[in-house]
C-alpha cells in the first residue's frame, strides 16, 4: 500500500496472453466492483470492442449496459488527441470519486511502457490533488512482452489479478 498524504494507493498487476483472456479475467471483476459502487476507469493501448462484447455475451452478469458504459475504448485518431483523452479520463475518474466519496479503480492495459507512463499521470494528478482518495490501480501486462520479467514486476506491487480475484503477494 502506497500513501500520498491522505491518499490510499493499493496497486495490482495482472498478466494476459490476448484480449480475449484479458476480457475474461477483467469482466466478472469489473462487474463486482460496479455492484459495489466503485468509480471505475480503464485505460487500454489496444482492446478490441468486439473480444469485450464476445465476452460479456456469455457472462451471467446483470450490470452488462453499465460495463458497456464504461469508457473502454479510445476513439482518438491522433497520439495527441489519445494522451488528452487520457489525461482527462484519469482527472475525472480522481475526481468523482472523491467528489461523491466512492472508491476508485483505474485499470491501464498495454505494453510496459505504455503502463508506466500512465501510472505516472495518475501519481502526478494525486500529488497535485491532495483530497482523500481510496485508489486501486491495475496494471495489465502482456505475457510475451514481459516474458521471464514477471516475477520481477510482482515484486512491485501489492498483488495480483487472477481469474479468482485479488491476491496478496
Amino acid at each position: 500500500m502506497e500513501y500520498v498524504g491522505e491518499q490510499n494507493i493499493k496497486k495490482l498487476c495482472n498478466f494476459y496472453v490476448s484480449d480475449l483472456h484479458l476480457s475474461v479475467m477483467l469482466l466478472p471483476y469489473i462487474s463486482k466492483q460496479i455492484n459495489e459502487d466503485v468509480e471505475i476507469t480503464t485505460i487500454f493501448e489496444k482492446l478490441k470492442k468486439e473480444n469485450v462484447e464476445t465476452i460479456l455475451d456469455k457472462l451471467n452478469v446483470k450490470n452488462k449496459e453499465k460495463i458497456m458504459q464504461i469508457n473502454w475504448f479510445n476513439n482518438a485518431n491522433l497520439d495527441e488527441e489519445k494522451e488528452k483523452l487520457i489525461d482527462e479520463k484519469i482527472k475525472k475518474a480522481i475526481n468523482n470519486g472523491e467528489k461523491n466519496h466512492k472508491k476508485i479503480t483505474i485499470i491501464i492495459g498495454g505494453n510496459k511502457s505504455y503502463v508506466l507512463k500512465n501510472n505516472e499521470k495518475i501519481m502526478k494528478y494525486l500529488k497535485e490533488n491532495k483530497g482523500y482518495t481510496d485508489i486501486k490501480i491495475i496494471d495489465c501486462y502482456d505475457v510475451e512482452e514481459v516474458g521471464e520479467n514477471m516475477a520481477s514486476i510482482i515484486k512491485e506491487y501489492n498483488g495480483v489479478l487472477n481469474t479468482s480475484g485479488e491476491k496478496a503477494v
